[in-house]
This record gives structure tokens, sequence and C-alpha cells, in this order.
């Protein structure tokens, strides 16, 4: 190991155990009950992270470069050594014997040279952009959102907190994305920001990036959605301006590596060509084809469609669907002051090029289509069966729908656990989930899954649908909604003092054009779900007009 790896790896040390001495007086009462449990079951220290991290701080630089090379070669030998070869079982014939498998260890490890540490000592940004300007500047008290518009068209929502001491969320977004990409260039387009994303910026290679960022609470990665392209990622508030300067660099200076192209490409070609093999993923990728109306984009990709991608169709689009941040829409929220951040914003966000076109999104129609459909994939000789009942229609997104649904979704899962697992003990855990979206059209869908023995699938699907029909004719009970009331106004109780949350909100809320103060009312709108809304929800939204049953069944049972 160099002398620079190992300073590497004592600043990463470092930099974890300073993270838990800084948030300390922010620590979960759960980080506390794990560290207790493990002091009464092993006999494990529980000095505390001031003493841990003191202790660090005092010792990491007594550790050697002969002492840490003297550990490898004690732990790492041709001793105790097992070694797992997995493969489908039609592969069996065509293993490695256990000869081969040695053989090709000993060779791997014969003719090394040393590892040649390529540290790069350049900044990250050679020329810092010429700042933008900021053109409207607007603070919400009730929220403490502040919005900055800057001249360029980019967008930023401020929202400081302290719910965290060292912890800023980051998430940036403009509408486009994979649905402006030709159906031949597809493949390549849905490929772009995870091979972008891994190749590095500017002139640094991913490799070269990593060490730069060794000791930096930093991490940024662009991403390419159905609708929207942006970033998401998080800093410390001493590392935030890297993070701005990453985000520019993703913007204005992408980098292709084609080994990472390659690499992407064997990984996704060793996961196709054996996918057919695994009864778990036919169903799965049938359940997606039938729900997106076998469009292409929502399947499994074929080797042939693999093979029309290329490393330049898959750059060209990133840089295309970057190209113009007009339309960006940042959100920051964590342990900052506005003022303190706005010149950083103004040189890395308002300095971003922009080309004043707006670009949308195409509705391509990948949702559930109407109608009653059933769906039976034989696969597998599992004597056990999954099975999926997938509600689906139109959808007018607003508050008061979507508290309706989220009421309908947890009320219905007490009353399937009551039914299927306690009552029919048919299931372990079934599961209710419903998902609303505004995005490119509204539409929502309410799945039921469960897994059951193949003989009990008629009878529990069945008594699903009686459980639906209790609900379609006399409502919830209203101890079901005053436990989801209760239940989900905690939460949100909880959610309200969380980065996590509010991020999330700021950035949905844009996307969603949502008003802003729609967490103020919040309670309520909660008060709306009541027995009789529970009824009408159930008659609008699982009526059965649009079901599709999709089940999994073992092939012997096709054979029957």
């Amino acid at each position: 190991m160099p002398k620079s790896a190992d300073r590497r790896a004592s600043i990463r040390v470092l930099y974890y155990i300073g993270n838990s001495y800084k948030e300390r007086d922010k620590t979960r009462s759960v980080n506390f009950v794990n560290e207790y449990q493990q002091h009464f079951l092993n006999g494990q220290g529980i000095p505390g992270i001031g003493f841990e991290y003191q202790f660090y701080l005092d010792n990491i630089d007594k550790i050697t470069l002969e002492q840490m090379n003297g550990m490898a070669a004690r732990y790492i030998t041709d001793q105790n050594r097992t070694i797992i070869v997995e493969a489908p079982d039609n592969e069996k014939p065509n293993l490695p014997t256990e000869a081969a498998l040695l053989g090709w260890i000993t060779a791997a490890g014969k003719n090394l040279t040393p590892y040649i540490d390529n540290v790069s000592t350049k900044p990250l940004i050679e020329k810092v952009p010429e700042a933008g300007k900021i053109v409207d500047e607007a603070l919400d008290d009730s929220t403490g959102v502040t919005t900055l518009t800057f001249e360029n068209g980019v967008k930023a929502l401020l929202k400081p907190t302290n719910f965290k001491n060292d912890q800023i969320l980051i998430a940036g977004y403009s509408f486009g994305g994979t649905s402006l990409a030709s159906d031949l260039d597809f493949t390549a387009a849905d490929m772009a920001a995870s091979v972008v994303g891994g190749s590095g910026v500017s002139e640094f290679n991913q490799i070269q990036l990593q060490k730069m960022m060794t000791g930096k609470n930093v991490d940024i990665t662009p991403y390419i959605s159905d609708n929207t392209q942006g970033f998401s990622g998080n800093s410390s508030p001493q590392d935030f301006e890297t993070a701005l300067q990453l985000i520019y660099l993703y913007t204005t200076q992408p980098r292709k590596d084609n080994d990472i192209w390659q690499s992407n490409m064997s990984q996704v070609r060793s996961v196709l060509v054996n996918r057919h093999l695994d009864p778990g993923s036919v169903f799965q990728d049938t359940v997606s084809a039938v729900l997106n109306r076998y469009n292409f984009r929502a399947m499994v990709p074929t080797i042939g469609r693999l093979n029309t991608a290329t490393l330049d169709k898959a750059f060209d689009f990133y840089k295309s669907s970057f190209a113009d941040a007009g339309g960006f829409t940042f959100s920051f929220v964590g342990s900052f002051d506005v003022n303190a951040i706005k010149p950083l914003l103004t040189t890395y966000l308002g300095s971003l090029p922009t080309g004043n076109a707006k670009k949308t999104y195409k509705d391509l129609g990948m949702y559930p289509p109407a109608g009653q459909i059933t769906k039976t994939v034989n696969k597998g000789i599992g004597d056990k069966s999954s099975v999926q009942l997938v509600f689906s229609g139109d959808y007018v997104y607003n508050d008061l729908n979507n508290i309706q649904l989220d009421a309908l979704e947890e009320v219905l899962n007490i009353k399937l656990i009551e039914r299927l697992r306690e009552q029919e003990s048919g299931v372990y855990a079934p599961g209710v989930r419903a998902r609303y979206q505004k995005l490119p059209v509204g539409r929502y869908n309410v799945t039921i899954s469960f897994g059951c023995a193949p003989e009990n699938v008629d009878k529990l699907i069945a008594a699903t649908m009686d459980e639906i029909t209790k609900i379609k004719l006399n409502g919830a009970q209203l101890t079901d909604i005053k436990k989801f009331q209760a239940e989900d106004m905690r939460g949100k109780e909880v959610q309200l003092r969380e980065n996590y949350f509010w991020i999330g909100y700021l950035a949905g809320g844009a996307q969603n054009q949502e008003d802003p103060h729609r967490i103020l009312h919040y309670p309520t709108t909660l008060q709306t779900v009541t027995v009789a809304s529970t009824k009408d929800s159930a008659n609008k939204y699982l009526s059965g007009k649009n079901l599709i049953k999709l089940i999994h069944m073992p092939e012997k049972k096709a054979d029957k």
C-alpha cells in the first residue's frame, strides 16, 4: 500500500468518526439502544463518542504503513480460504474444477508490480466561472423557504434547518427525461446518466475524482428519469462549494469513459443472459410489461436492443439533456445560512448555460390498460404462488384526493392482514400500496400483493374482494380510521424535523406545482377522512372496472 493511500484511509476514518461527533447532540435513540445491546450481549465498551473521537485523533497517526501492510499479509493468505462460484443450473457442466480455480488465482498473483497512486494536485475547477445575477428573491415566512431566481432562469429553493449539524441535502430537476429520446436511441439514453455519472468530470476520471473527494462529505449524482433530468446529493456545510462545483462540471464538462461503458454493458449482458431462467424475474418482467401496455421502454432490454446502444449515443443524449439549465429548479435543505451561500449559488448555478428553450416531457402512455385482465405466469417448480391485484385509472391529483387514497391504503391493509393472515391463515404478509401521480398525466393505482400456496390463490383473491366489497358498502371502521389518523399525524410530526422530508416536499412540490403551504393545512386535511369518505373512495378507486390480476403459479400446477 502506498503512503498516499494509507494517508487517505486515515482521513476517511477520521471523517466518519468526526461526523458522528459533530452530530452527537442529534443522535437518535435507536443508536444508543444498539450500543447498549452490544454492551450487554457482547461486552462491547460504550465510552461515548467524545472519548472515541479524541482517541482516534490521538492515535490514528501512530499507525505506520508497515503495520498496515503487515496486517494485510497476516489476514490475506491462502489458508482457511473459501472460494464460492455461482452459476445457473444449465452451466453446471461448464463449471471450472478446483484445480483450475486455484490456478487462476495463482496466475493472477504473479508478476505483480507495486501500485502507482496517481493523485491529481490540480483544483477541481481551474477557472471559477463568472457569477450570474439574482433577479428575484422572496422569503416565505410561514415555511421558512427562500426562493431565488437567477438571470439564466435557474431557481433555487432554500430551507435552512437545525435538524442536523453537518448536513445539506440537494435536489435539482428540469423536465424532459428519456421521454424525449427516440425509440432507436432509448436504450443508450436510459444508460446515459449512470455511465456519465461513473466516468468522472472534466479531465478527472472516477478514480481520480474519488481520491480528490477523500475527507470530504460530498456526493452528487446526475440522473435521467422518464420525465426529468437532474441531480441528487448531499454535502457538509464546509464542502458545499465542492458540491456546487460538481453540479457545474457535470452540466458543463461531463466526461465519457469507454472503460466504464464497457463495464456497464458487460454487467447488463450478464444479467440478461440467464434472466429468463429465474421464475421470480420472469414474473416481475411480465408484471412490468402488462402494467405499461407492453411498451418496450418499461421492459428489460433484449440483447439485440442492448447492442443498439453506443457510448457516443449515450453521451450525446446526456449533453442534450443538460445543455439548457434555464428550466432547472434546485432545492437545498439543511445546515446553512441563506446569505452566506448566496454568492456560491450565484457563481455555480447562476452561471450555468441556458438557451431559454422551455423543455417539457412526452406522455408515452406508460400506465395500466383499461378493463379487466388476468395474466398467469407458470414458471418454476416451487410450491408457492404470488398474486398482484392492480386497480387503476385516471386521477385528479390534489391534497384531498391524496389523503383519501392514503387512508384507503391503510384501512384496507389492516383488514387484509386480519382476514388473509389471521383468519384465513393463508398468507404471511399481505401488502397494499396506493400510488398516485400528476405527471405526465394524472393516474392512480392500488396494488394488493401476497404470496400463498398455489391451491389457495382463488380462495384468497375472493377473500380480498370480499373485504373490498365491505368497505364499498359500509366504509371503513371508525377505529381503523382513527388509527390511521393518529399514526399518520405522529409520523408527520417526526418528518417535520427531518431534512429528508423537506427536500422531498420542496422538490416534489415544485415539480407538481403544489401549494407550498399545504403542510400547514395537513391536520385539517387529515380530518376529512371519515367513514363516508372511505366508502366513496373505495367505490371510486376500487370499482373493479379497471382490474388487472397478475398471478405467478409453479409449472407443475399448470400441468394438472
